[in-house]
């Protein structure tokens, strides 16, 4: 049932030293894989030269889809991504993260088994620049607030998701980590049109917030497959933390409006942004 079940666009801006890790991580996940999209954000390091000798191993399709000038925007990549994938689920493997075995069998089964879910996502450990482990795994960080929500193999009803897991923060650590039914991600695209170009920090945060605005199911896996690199190059670790924490700060105001009045979820958004205040020494 789960054979060519998965399409994976690799979203890539010179990160041609982490492409090996993260190829053979896809490769390691077996017959999920249908098609694989590599989206090159004009590099200027030698991604390419990396990239296409790995990428012609996959005996799925490949396409390679090269921009001419830098696109700024994350979530324009995941679009045209999006536009080029044919299969039922879709998995966007940014190219600097990679994945243990078994990840798209767990997540694409849980999707296969609740047509309801609009998406599945894993738990994530973290990786320094050379691998190092970092966090064995997000639980920590997820139950930082008192909520033991990610603790376990869980299924969410999309209210309660958007209550428990994207309120005050966004406990979706890494969009690697998340398998989307692919038609439930068009659909979110598609309503927010021109929004996604607002967001440049928090971007994959708004796409969950609107993902689970509706009907529908979230399905998490406790066991942490992906494996999320933290490093200074990456879009979040460049970004300003000014304009990071004003886009907080949005989302917030968002998340009021869809929460309704909730003095608990208020009292959380304060405490995220005074934490927020004192980690990037904004005053």
């Amino acid at each position: 049932m789960l054979k060519g079940s998965v399409g994976v666009v690799i979203p890539n801006y010179n990160y041609a030293r982490y492409l090996p890790e993260r190829l053979a991580s896809i490769a390691a996940q077996g017959e999920p894989v249908g098609e694989i999209t590599f989206l090159d954000d004009a590099s200027t390091d030698n991604s390419m030269a990396v990239a296409e000798p790995l990428l012609a191993r996959f005996e799925c399709p490949v396409s390679i889809l090269r921009n001419d000038a830098n696109s700024g925007s994350v979530l324009r990549q995941w679009a045209r991504g999006l536009e080029r994938t044919t299969t039922p689920y879709l998995w966007i493997a940014e190219a600097d993260d990679a994945a243990e075995p078994g990840m798209l069998e767990a997540l694409a089964g849980r999707l296969a088994a609740d047509p309801a879910s609009v998406f599945a996502f894993a738990d994530t450990a973290a990786i320094g620049p050379a691998g190092e482990v970092i966090e064995d795994s997000g639980k920590r960080y997820s139950a930082a607030m008192g909520d033991q929500a990610l603790e376990r193999d869980a299924v969410f009803p999309a209210a309660d998701f958007l209550r428990r897991c994207l309120s005050p923060r966004n406990l979706v650590v890494s969009a690697s980590a998340v398998l989307w039914r692919t038609e439930a991600l068009r659909a979110v695209f598609a309503r927010l049109g021109g929004e996604v170009d607002r967001w440049r920090c928090v971007g994959d945060w708004r796409i969950y917030i609107e993902a689970v605005r509706g009907e529908g199911r979230v399905q998490y896996e406790a066991r942490p497959f992906s494996r999320h690199r933290r490093h200074g190059g990456s879009v979040t670790g460049s970004a300003p933390p000014a304009r990071h924490f004003a886009e907080v700060v949005a989302l917030h105001a968002m998340l009021r409006r869809f929460l309704a009045e909730d003095p608990a979820c208020e009292a959380r958004m304060r405490h995220h942004l005074a934490d927020l205040r004192r980690a990037w020494k904004l005053g």
